[in-house]
């Protein structure tokens, strides 16, 4: 299903903290996005699973409370998404922490820049797959 394009992107913003959560709405509000925003995982499963493809983006802590954690939230997004990364909230992650998933890093205390990465990722042109050609051994 392709987005309405009447209608602007909707995030999805999991954060458990509330002051990061509001600033994330604002920026992203002021950004031109429609937001959705809740501070836990199971309320961000519920959406997602409600909503599906109205939900155009996700952005969510990896660290959260309880049960559902980034990395489910992820898998569910990718169900009806599967094209589009998640933004994820945090400073580092282990390697050894980190599942194979299609995800932005970016810093919890960077609104700014997650609006600009989701600007850069609605904007872009899908890429366009060139042939290559594996150079012969001599």
């Amino acid at each position: 299903m392709r987005p309405d394009p009447r209608r602007p992107p909707t995030v999805l913003v999991v954060a458990d903290d509330p002051i990061t959560r509001e600033v994330l709405e604002t920026m992203l509000r002021n950004g031109g996005f429609g937001v959705l925003s809740v501070s836990s995982g199971e309320g961000a499963l519920l959406l997602l699973c409600q909503l599906r493809e109205r939900i155009d983006w996700l952005v969510t802590r990896v660290s959260l409370p309880g049960l559902v954690d980034a990395w489910l939230l992820a898998d569910e997004y990718h169900q009806h998404q599967a094209r589009r990364p998640v933004i994820l909230l945090s400073e580092a992650i282990p390697e050894a922490e980190c599942p194979s998933v299609d995800a932005v890093f970016v810093p919890p205390t960077a609104a700014w820049r997650v609006v600009e990465v989701l600007k850069g990722l609605c904007c872009s042109e899908p890429a366009q797959v060139l042939p290559f050609k594996m150079p012969q051994a001599a």
